[in-house]
């Protein structure tokens, strides 16, 4: 398994090369599952990688997150506004979502899609590997935006599909959990668990129905479904 090697510190972890191609063939897997699902729905949907910065303005981040949150920079990258490493790539996604929207590059629905670095100081109760938390953890995080008026239900057979592809790219049981906490931008919050060898279930991913899609003047309302996974937890419980 990964190890803590900078002064022991378990929240930042270093990665083999077995883990890291491991990583990026459950990344595959579920991306596959996304899109398979979606234009299984309907083919009109287009699903695309994007790639956004580590580094954000500390006024954009979520209001869920305070500075006892999140790797302030002492040296913004340009100008005065205070700057932080992110503590999750959702923002990141949906202002590049927003842009291309405006530019008209991009019509609903569609799906984007990034995986990387995200970053918090976990200060409650640490980060640690028995908890599978860490400081610096990498996302797999998709950002489903359609018209508000869609009548398909995307949300029940992604969920469904995508507990199935982690239970075989685990091996272990898993199973669909209304999540303990609806954060203020959700309208429902569903995670997705596996069982782990101490027989506890242990979140890998989280479904939610967001009510903060986009607002472009001129465009019909819009919807947007997230899924985040937790690719640490996943490599981990693949047991590599």
């Amino acid at each position: 398994m990964s190890k803590a090697l900078y002064e022991n510190l378990e929240g930042l972890r270093f990665w083999t090369e077995k883990e890291l191609k491991r990583r990026n063939e459950i990344k595959e897997a579920l991306v596959y599952c996304v899109d398979s699902t979606l234009r299984g729905i309907n083919q009109m949907w287009r699903l695309s990688q994007v790639e956004t910065p580590l580094m954000m303005p500390m006024a954009a981040m979520s209001g869920s997150y305070t500075r006892d949150d999140v790797f302030v920079l002492l040296d913004a990258p340009g100008g005065e506004s205070q700057y932080g490493l992110r503590p999750e790539t959702t923002n990141g996604t949906y202002e590049l979502a927003e842009a291309s929207l405006r530019e008209g590059s991009i019509r609903a629905p569609f799906g984007f899609y990034q995986m990387g670095p995200s970053f918090r100081r976990e200060t409650s109760d640490g980060a640690t590997a028995a908890k599978l938390r860490f400081n610096q953890f990498t996302q797999l995080e998709f950002q489903l935006i359609m018209s508000e008026d869609t009548k398909a239900d995307l949300a029940t057979p992604l969920r469904n599909e995508l507990t199935k592809a982690v239970s075989r790219l685990t091996g272990r049981e898993a199973r669909l959990v209304e999540s303990d906490r609806l954060p203020s931008y959700s309208s429902e919050t569903i995670d997705i668990e596996v069982l782990t060898d101490s027989g506890d279930w242990r979140e890998v991913a989280s479904t939610s129905r967001r009510n903060d899609a986009p607002v472009i003047p001129g465009h019909k309302p819009l919807k947007n479904l997230e899924i985040a996974f937790g690719m640490d937890r996943m490599v981990v419980l693949s047991d590599v």
